[in-house]
């Protein structure tokens, strides 16, 4: 449990650090290219080592394709590196679990996409647009859908929390992004996240 806990983290904070570095440009580009392989071998890794892991991980690979969210370098050398291991190793996974997660993939980035068209028109005084903003906004879609298959027995309880570390590791990478790109997080920071990319130009 501890592996994929950990792993799972790392990998939703990798992501968004380089979704952030291509897209809002508010971090290195070249210390993103830099995460790719590891991020490539973990995640394969957590594919190899375990079907359920297998269907969770494919099932986000599957959503953000159908959304085209794989839209820089960086996250296509990285989604090749993925497919040539788990192609060559060989990986087990569960066929209609993974059609019902990947439908809850694409489900939560259509919801995420949604809440950030809509932010002024939500009303964060109504428990009803609360809601919908946290809902949405943190992709609790696929969590409900993990937490069901594990209830039920399908896969393991552990992939549950090890999704809630994936996601919350990405959105605090999206937090500490949003800080630099508004300027707001202190020029000392800024300046050494900044110049250490610079060491591997």
């Amino acid at each position: 449990m501890l592996f994929f806990l950990i792993s799972y983290s790392i990998l939703g904070a990798g992501l968004k650090y380089i979704d952030d570095a291509f897209d809002e440009k508010t971090f290195n580009k070249y210390i993103a290219y830099m995460l790719v392989p590891v991020l490539s071998i973990l995640g394969a890794f957590a594919m190899i080592i375990d079907p359920a892991s297998a269907t969770v991980l494919l099932a986000i690979i599957a959503g953000v394709l159908m959304k085209g969210k794989i839209d820089n370098y960086a996250f296509i050398i990285g989604f090749i590196t993925v497919l040539a291991i788990v192609i060559l190793v060989g990986i087990e996974f569960m066929i209609l679990p993974l059609i019902l997660l990947s439908a809850a993939a694409m489900l939560d980035e259509v919801g995420n996409d949604f809440i950030d068209k809509r932010k002024d028109k939500l009303n964060q005084k109504k428990i009803t647009h609360k809601f919908i903003t946290y809902f949405f906004g943190h992709r609790w879609i696929m969590k409900t859908a993990i937490l069901y298959l594990a209830i039920i027995g399908i896969i393991p309880i552990a992939l549950f929390f090890a999704m809630i570390m994936f996601d919350y590791s990405y959105l605090g990478i999206n937090w500490y992004s949003r800080y630099v790109k508004n300027q707001t997080t202190p020029a000392l920071l800024r300046s050494a996240v900044y110049k250490f990319g610079y060491l591997f130009k």
